[in-house]
Order: structure tokens, then C-alpha cells, then sequence
């Protein structure tokens, strides 16, 4: 019981944490416009090609790859070595090649072709589960599709926004797995898509890496991250 108490304190001190933010990154950038909801199985692919590398990189390959591949079929039923050549620009094509081969198959298989519209109607949590059931697909690229293709309640935490959770004390965890897992109960009710794009923007523009801009971060007061600048 004790355990559980304790859980639920930090539970509540993660969603105040996570609302706090919320509203100094409103400020500070605005809310930003919803972006164009992409078929599931389109930002399927795009999750997988996002992995390891540079959104211009990912770009360019999902580009050739819709260029020289009209739908998916044609990807399945086309020689690996054409489909590996159409992802080269975006790294690990090979491996890449394979996963997105073998998840559309899996998906035609189980639901008689391309379509996964039908996890709009599932409970948020048993789509995730049947979404982190595929091969490459782990919890963070699971909530980008629910959170991209349904607008559902699912926060993906990626570099950026790890980083910028961790150092203002949000989570602990050590790896963003197990972020994309702690927080998912945490943000407030219906910031998740502006919360999730700010925090980013965020840390794409101020809150680097490496020698992070802290003079005039909009969250300075909230952060603990010992080497500021």
C-alpha cells in the first residue's frame, strides 16, 4: 500500500511538473499547428525509417521510397536489393529494408491488408500493446503513430524531449524506453500533441546537448542540470 501511495505522489508531481512546462513553452513558442495526419501505416514506416538517423536523411528516403514504390504492395513484391537501394540515403538500409518488408507482412496477414484504422477504436493502451507486438516498433515509435495518425493520448519522448524532462527533473529513468513507459500517465489531458512539439522545438533550439543556451530558457528556474552555462 505504502508503495503504491509513493507511486502515485510522484505520479501527481510529474503531471504538476509536466502542466508547469506546459504552459511556460505555450508562452514562449506558442501552440503549434497540427500537422498533416498521415495514413498509420505511412507514419508506420516513416517511425522506422526515423530510427538512427537525421530527420533530412529520413526524408529523402521515405521521398524515394514513395517515388519509386506507388503503394505498399509494391513494396512487399519488390527484389530487396530495390527497396534497400531506395533507402540507402537514410542509413542502416538493409536493416530497414527487411523490418518494413517484413511489418507489412505481418500486417496484411493479420488484418487482410495495409490498414490499421482500427486501433482508433481501442483502449490507448491495448493499441500500444498490439503496436509494440512488431518487430522494430518499441514504445516510443508506438505513441508517435497514435499520438501522428490518431491524435490519441500518447506522449513519445525522443532525444530532445528526454533530455529536457531529465535535466528539469521530470523523470530518472536511463534510457528514453523506459521514459516512454513512466510518462505516459503523466501529461495533462490534452496537451499532449503541443506539449510534445515545444518540448522538442525546445531542445532543438535551447536546451542542447552540449552547452545549452541557459540564459533566457523560458524553464531555467524549474532546471537542475549541473553543468548550465
Amino acid at each position: 500500500m505504502a508503495r503504491k501511495r509513493r507511486r502515485s505522489v510522484g505520479r501527481k508531481r510529474q503531471h504538476d511538473a509536466l502542466a508547469t512546462l506546459h504552459e511556460r513553452l505555450v508562452e514562449a513558442y506558442g501552440t503549434p499547428r497540427p500537422r498533416r495526419q498521415l495514413d498509420p501505416i505511412d507514419e508506420l514506416v516513416l517511425t522506422i525509417l526515423s530510427q538512427n538517423t537525421s530527420d533530412t536523411n529520413r526524408d529523402r528516403a521515405w521521398e524515394r521510397l514513395k517515388s519509386r514504390f506507388p503503394d505498399w504492395a509494391d513494396v512487399e513484391a519488390a527484389a530487396i536489393a530495390d527497396v534497400e537501394e531506395a533507402l540507402r540515403p537514410g542509413g542502416l538500409h538493409r536493416v530497414k529494408a527487411k523490418r518494413i518488408r517484413e511489418t507489412l507482412a505481418r500486417v496484411r496477414e493479420q488484418h487482410g491488408g495495409y490498414d490499421l484504422g482500427h486501433l482508433a477504436e481501442m483502449d490507448v493502451e491495448a493499441a500500444r500493446l498490439e503496436l509494440s507486438a512488431i518487430k522494430g516498433i518499441g514504445a516510443k515509435s508506438a505513441n508517435c503513430i497514435l499520438l501522428f495518425s490518431f491524435g490519441r493520448a500518447a506522449f513519445p519522448v525522443d532525444t530532445h524531449v528526454y533530455r529536457v524532462l531529465h535535466r528539469i527533473g521530470v523523470h530518472k529513468t536511463k534510457d528514453m524506453a523506459a521514459a516512454n513507459v513512466e510518462l505516459r500517465d503523466a501529461v495533462p489531458e490534452g496537451s499532449h500533441f503541443v506539449l510534445h512539439m515545444n518540448v522538442i522545438r525546445h531542445g532543438r533550439e535551447v536546451c542542447h546537448a552540449r552547452k545549452p543556451h541557459c540564459q533566457g530558457c523560458a524553464v531555467n528556474d524549474l532546471c537542475g542540470y549541473r553543468d548550465k552555462t
